[in-house]
C-alpha cells in the first residue's frame, strides 16, 4: 500500500508559503500527497505541485473560524477511505480539526505542528483568555495520545499548549520555523550607509508591531540617527487587529516609512536593506521573515517573546522588549554606529544554513512520519 500524508492548514496561501517544500519532498520520497483545507488563489499552482486538493468550508475572520466541524467531518471522510494515511496538520485550526477528525474515527496517526499561538496570545482581553484555555483543553485533553507528534517551532509553545506529558514520553520536537532555502535567499552585500535601511516583513497587524516600528523610527530620527523603515507585508481583513491601506498610508506620513505591500521577491528586498526588524507583540511560533532575513545576511532586531527570543540570541542579533517604540529606537540608534554590521548578518546566515534549512526541517518531519507509520527510513 502506497504511503500517503494528508496535510491540513486553514489557507491555501499559507501552507504554499510555509510548507510546500515538505509536500514537495515527501513526494520525492515516494509519498502520495494530499492537502485539505481553504482552496482559494494557491489551489492551481498547488495542484500543478502533484497535491490532491480537498476544499474545506472554514473560514477566517474571527477568534474561532467558522465551519470547524464541516471541516472536521469532510476529513474524517477521508481517514475512513485511506486508514494508512498519516495526517499532519498545521496550527491552531489544523490542530482543531484534525484532532476532531480522528476522534470521530478513533484515529490516532497524527502529526501536529504548532506554529505559534496568534492573536489570543498576544491579546489580553477577555474573549483571548478564553482561546487560550480552549487552546490548552484541544492540544492536551483532545488531541493528545500516544500514537500522535508534536513539532513546535519554539520551546514555549509546547507548555503553553499543556504537553507536558508529551515532553516527557519523547514525541515532541522543535523544528527551525519553516525552514529556508539558502540558494533562494543567498547572501548579498549590504548597501552603503547611512541611511541605515531597515525593514519589517509581515502581515500587516497589530500583534507584529508594526505601529511599535514605526513609533521607534520616529524617535531615532527625532535624536538624529539617519534610519529609513520599509514597510512589506499585505493587508488581513480576516484579522482582527488588522491595519487598513489608510492606516498604513498615516504611517507613511509621520515621515521616514514607507509601505511596499506585499513583496515578491525578498531576496531583492534584504538587498537594499540592512536589518531585518520586528517588534512582535507574542504569538509567534518562529516568524518565516526573521529565517529569511538572517539566510539573505542580514542580522534582527525583535522582541522578547518566545520564538523571536532565541532566535535573535542563536543568530547573534538584538532582543529588546516587547510593545517599547524607546527600546527599539535605543537599538536602531546604537547599531547605527557599528562598523560590523556586515558581520553580524555572515553569523546570522551561518546559523540559518546550519539548523535552519528546508532540509533540515524535512528530517526532522519525515522522522515523525516514520516512527507513526512504521515506515523505513
Amino acid at each position: 500500500m502506497a504511503k500517503r500524508i494528508l496535510y491540513v492548514a486553514n489557507v491555501d496561501w499559507f501552507f504554499e508559503s510555509h510548507f510546500l517544500h515538505l509536500a514537495r519532498s515527501a513526494r520525492s520520497h515516494g509519498f502520495e500527497v494530499a492537502l485539505a483545507t481553504h482552496v482559494d488563489q494557491a489551489g492551481p499552482r498547488l495542484a500543478a505541485a502533484g497535491l490532491e486538493l480537498i476544499d474545506l468550508p472554514a473560514r477566517r475572520g474571527r477568534l474561532a473560524p467558522t465551519g470547524l466541524f464541516a471541516a472536521a467531518s469532510i476529513i474524517a471522510s477521508d481517514l475512513m477511505q485511506h486508514p494508512q494515511t498519516v495526517m499532519h496538520a498545521f496550527g491552531l485550526f489544523g490542530i482543531a480539526v484534525g484532532s476532531w477528525a480522528g476522534r470521530r474515527r478513533r484515529y490516532k496517526r497524527n502529526v501536529y505542528t504548532i506554529t505559534g499561538l496568534g492573536y489570543s496570545a498576544a491579546a489580553s482581553t477577555s474573549n483571548a483568555r478564553v482561546v487560550r484555555a480552549g487552546v490548552r483543553h484541544v492540544c492536551a485533553g483532545v488531541a493528545d495520545g500516544p500514537g500522535v507528534r508534536w513539532l513546535a517551532e519554539n520551546p514555549e509553545d509546547l507548555s503553553s499548549c499543556g504537553l507536558a506529558k508529551a515532553v516527557e514520553e519523547g514525541r515532541t520536537a522543535i523544528v527551525g520555523g519553516a525552514g529556508v532555502d539558502p540558494d533562494l535567499f543567498a547572501r548579498e552585500p549590504m548597501p552603503a550607509r547611512p541611511p541605515l535601511r531597515v525593514a519589517v516583513v509581515a502581515r500587516m497587524i497589530w500583534s507584529k508591531g508594526i505601529d511599535t516600528a514605526v513609533e521607534a523610527v520616529r524617535i531615532a530620527r527625532e535624536r538624529g540617527v539617519d534610519v529609513e523603515l520599509t514597510l512589506a507585508g499585505g493587508t488581513d481583513p480576516g484579522n482582527p487587529r488588522a491595519y487598513s491601506p489608510a492606516d498604513l498610508e498615516a504611517f507613511e506620513r509621520a515621515g521616514g516609512v514607507r509601505w511596499l505591500g506585499r513583496v515578491e521577491d525578498i531576496n531583492g528586498l534584504w538587498a537594499q536593506h540592512h536589518l531585518c526588524l520586528l517588534p512582535s507583540r507574542g504569538g509567534e511560533g518562529l516568524p518565516k521573515s526573521l529565517i529569511e532575513a538572517s539566510s539573505c545576511g542580514r542580522p534582527v532586531l525583535t522582541t522578547d517573546v518566545p520564538g523571536c527570543r532565541s532566535f535573535a540570541k542563536e543568530t547573534g542579533g538584538w532582543c529588546v522588549a516587547p510593545e517599547s517604540p524607546e527600546a527599539v529606537a535605543d537599538a536602531l540608534c546604537r547599531i547605527a554606529t557599528l562598523d560590523d554590521l556586515e558581520a553580524h548578518g555572515e553569523v546570522a546566515r551561518t546559523v540559518v544554513l546550519d539548523r535552519f534549512t528546508e532540509q533540515h526541517n524535512w528530517e526532522i518531519v519525515s522522522a515523525a512520519y516514520n516512527a507513526l507509520a512504521g515506515w523505513p527510513e
